[in-house]
C-alpha cells in the first residue's frame, strides 16, 4: 500500500508509464487514486502490526507541490513513509475507505473476525493474495549478518512516528522522516563512491555511526560484493519496528487456509480477478514451503470459483 517514487500522479492515466513505476508494494494506491478502488480490505496473519485493526477512512489525492499521490491517513505506517498530507495540500481527492483484520489461527476467533467484516461489493472485487500471508521471513535479516547488520540499522533509522493527529505534527514528523532518509541515502552513495577515508561534505551526526558500520561490513565481506544500495533499502525497512518474520509450521499454515477458505466462502460474489504472489524470489516467502502453499490456496480457489489460471512467473524466468 506505498507509493512508486517520483512518479507524477497523472502516469496513472498513461499505462506503459504507470507500469514500469509498480511493483508488489505499491499497486493498490495508484489504483485507489485512478478510481479503480474505493475500499480496501487487508486481512493479515497475527505476526503483522503495521497497520492497527480497524477501519480507517481517508482521503488520496496529488499533492499540489510535487504532483505525486499522497494521502491523509494519520497512522504510523503511511506518516513514516512521507505519504501523509493533509487534505487541503491534495487536489483531484477521492475519498476510501481501509479496514484492516488480523487472523490469529483459531478457526473459530479467525470466523468471528470474518463476521464482523464488512465485504458488500456491490461494484464487484479483486481478491488478492500474498502467500507470504501464511509464512513469512524477512529477507534483510540475512544481509552481511556476520557484521551484525540489520540490527545496527535499527540506531541510524528508527522512527517514532507520533501519537497526536494533529496536522501541524504529523506535517513536522513527515518532514523529520524525509530529512532522515535522505541523509542516509547520501551518506551510503558517499561510502559506495569515495569509501570511509574520507568525510563527506557536508557532514553528518549520523556520520560516524554510518562509517563504523561500513568498515565492520568491510572487513567480514569483500568490497566488490557489497551493495551499499541494498544496505540503505534494508534499513529503511525500520520505523518503529521491523518487516514482520514468522516461518510457519504446516499446521499453523494449514490452520490459516482453512480461515482462507472460510472467508472465501463468506464473499458477496465471484472476484472479478483474483492474483497472487508467490513472494519467494525475493525470499518473503520460504522458497521451501511456496510451492505447496500455492498448491494449497489454487485448491481452495477451484474449489470455490470457476477460474482459469495463468502462471506469469513461468512465463517471465
Amino acid at each position: 500500500m506505498l507509493v512508486p517514487k517520483c512518479m507524477n500522479a497523472d502516469a496513472v492515466w498513461d499505462k506503459q508509464e504507470l507500469f514500469s513505476k509498480l511493483s508488489i508494494e505499491n499497486w493498490m494506491m495508484p489504483g485507489v487514486y485512478a478510481g479503480h478502488f474505493t475500499r480496501l480490505v487487508w486481512i493479515k496473519p497475527h505476526w503483522s502490526h503495521q497497520i492497527e485493526d480497524g477501519v480507517h477512512p481517508f482521503t488520496i489525492g496529488k499533492e499540489t507541490s510535487t504532483s505525486e499521490i499522497r494521502l491523509t491517513c494519520p497512522v504510523g505506517y503511511f506518516v513514516s513513509e512521507a505519504l501523509y498530507t493533509p487534505v487541503h495540500k491534495l487536489e483531484n481527492t477521492r475519498d476510501v475507505v481501509l479496514e484492516v483484520a488480523t487472523f490469529n489461527g483459531k478457526p473459530e476467533n479467525d470466523a468471528a473476525v470474518i463476521s464482523k467484516m464488512n465485504l458488500d461489493a456491490p461494484q464487484g472485487l479483486i481478491l488478492d493474495i500474498d502467500l507470504d500471508f501464511f509464512s513469512t521471513m524477512n529477507p534483510f535479516k540475512s544481509l552481511y549478518k556476520n557484521a551484525d547488520l540489520y540490527e545496527s540499522l535499527k540506531v541510524l533509522y528508527w522512527f517514532e512516528s507520533p501519537t497526536s493527529t494533529e496536522t501541524q505534527v504529523l506535517e513536522e514528523a513527515v518532514e523529520r522522516r524525509k530529512q532522515q532518509i535522505a541523509d542516509l541515502e547520501r551518506l551510503w552513495k558517499h561510502v559506495a563512491e569515495n569509501g570511509t577515508a574520507q568525510d563527506p561534505s557536508p557532514t553528518s551526526e549520523r556520520w560516524p555511526h554510518v562509517k563504523a558500520l561500513a568498515e565492520r561490513v568491510r572487513q567480514m565481506y569483500i568490497p566488490p560484493q557489497i551493495d551499499w544500495e541494498m544496505i540503505h533499502d534494508a534499513g529503511c525497512t525500520w520505523d518503529n519496528t521491523d518487516l514482520p518474520e514468522h516461518i510457519s509450521t504446516v499446521p499453523e499454515i494449514e490452520t490459516l487456509l482453512q480461515s482462507l477458505r472460510m472467508l472465501i466462502s463468506k464473499l458477496p460474489c465471484k472476484p472479478n480477478v483474483i492474483t497472487i504472489s508467490r513472494s519467494s524470489l525475493d525470499d518473503y516467502c520460504p522458497q521451501e514451503d511456496v510451492d505447496w502453499i500455492q498448491e494449497q490456496v489454487l485448491m481452495i480457489l477451484k474449489d470455490s470459483f470457476e477460474i482459469k489460471v495463468k502462471n506469469m512467473y513461468l512465463e517471465e524466468n
